[in-house]
């Protein structure tokens, strides 16, 4: 089966063009810094967002914007950003100066530094040292927890074992299998609890009232999940009904464009499917690098409204195609049916056969990807002529 080697040409430029202006664009106007690979040392200026991947990271930035880092293995020392978001599988932060904190980790040790806001962390196990300073609320969730830091404002853990043992400036909302509050713990706010062992050691104190936090009422939690599976049966329907509407009023309204798209896809359904996946993989691609550039970014928005506007077109060309093919095999007729019934009937077969594949568990995915990426490439080759027709 060959392809069409001027519409490969054709498509090759267009696709040169658009990287070319992104990389001059990015090259005149960096806006992000990024960095991947096994084992990175970042020790860098980086005035705009910046985001680095690796097995292991060795971290040392100052930024005025937000900094990202995900990695096995993940060390931050000496670092200054707007927001520091962080996740690996160790994790230990050193010597940062910060507005706020979001770290995710096995083990996550907060050593040293400054957080002029919040901090959000999640983990396996957790420890806020006392020379870490914190200048707002801390929200904290793990196996265990241990909170040797002050929080100025109000702190909140949820983990199997919680230990604090420094100042909280507001209330303290603790909950896990064992609550400590160790001899140097001061909760000038309340302390509300919920666990089953709360020990608090001498020398701890708690100004305000100390109570322990209802259960949770399970029979809430029933209501919402038949108002959630209610609703989620509304919107199943909706959008069954929206999808065939779709198919349906795509065909209405420009039928040489679904005619011709299927039989572009029939004819030669490989070349249809690669020219799909290029576009699909092709098109994010330039997006991002666009949006790294202030030049490029109105052209990346031109480009995002071009992908909502085909997408939902390119299914439905699919879907025409298999109803299509289903009227083929199911009448033995090789030409377009002529009536309104026909019309209508087939192409709402085959957005009902798609629609149903696509609920099957992990076929699902590929049965809505194969159904985009036919549909693209066939609408991308054949709807500048088809819409001619049209008009």
């Amino acid at each position: 089966m060959t392809f069409e080697i001027k519409t490969i040409a054709r498509m090759a430029a267009i696709l040169a063009v658009i990287l070319l202006a992104v990389f001059l664009a990015s090259r005149s106007y960096p806006q992000i810094t990024g960095e991947i690979g096994e084992d990175i040392d970042i020790g860098l200026k980086a005035p705009d967002m910046s985001f680095f991947s690796a097995d292991k990271i060795n971290l040392e930035v100052n930024s005025s914007d937000d900094v990202f880092a995900a990695g096995g293995t993940v060390n931050v020392n000496t670092t200054s950003a707007d927001h520091l978001v962080i996740a690996g599988g160790e994790v230990e932060v050193r010597n940062v100066t910060i507005e706020d904190l979001f770290a995710a980790g096995g083990e996550l040790d907060l050593v040293t530094g400054t957080v002029a806001d919040d901090i959000v962390v999640a983990g396996g196990q957790i420890t806020v040292r006392k020379t870490f300073e914190i200048g707002g609320s801390a929200v904290i969730a793990g196996g265990e927890a241990l909170i040797e830091a002050p929080v100025p404002v109000d702190l909140r853990v949820g983990a199997g074992t919680v230990y604090l043992n420094s100042r909280v400036g507001g209330d303290a909302r603790l909950s896990g299998d064992t609550v400590t509050l160790g001899p140097e713990a001061v909760v000038d706010g309340d302390l509300l609890y919920q666990t089953e062992n709360l020990v608090i050691e001498p020398g701890a104190v708690v100004t305000g009232q100390r109570r322990a936090m209802p259960a949770e009422d399970h029979s809430t939690f029933e209501t919402w999940g038949r108002g959630a599976g209610e609703l989620f049966g509304k919107l199943f329907l909706a959008a069954t009904l929206g999808f065939a509407v779709l198919v349906l009023a795509v065909a209405a309204a420009v039928p040489s464009l679904m005619r011709s798209s299927a039989a572009f896809i029939k004819s030669r359904p490989l070349q249809s499917a690669g020219i799909g996946a290029l576009i699909a993989i092709g098109t994010p691609v330039a997006i991002v690098l666009l949006f790294a550039s202030v030049i490029g970014a109105p052209l990346a928005m031109l480009l995002i409204a071009i992908c909502l506007a085909i997408t939902p077109v390119a299914i439905a060309a699919t879907a025409f195609f298999v109803g299509m093919e289903s009227r083929r095999v199911a009448t033995k007729a090789e030409e377009p049916p002529t009536g309104w019934g026909g019309r209508v009937l087939w192409p709402g077969l085959g957005a009902l056969v798609i629609l149903l594949l696509g609920m099957i568990p992990f076929l699902g995915i590929l049965v809505w990807l194969f159904a985009l990426l036919f549909g693209l490439g066939a609408v991308a080759s054949r709807g500048g002529r088809a819409l001619a027709m049209n008009a």
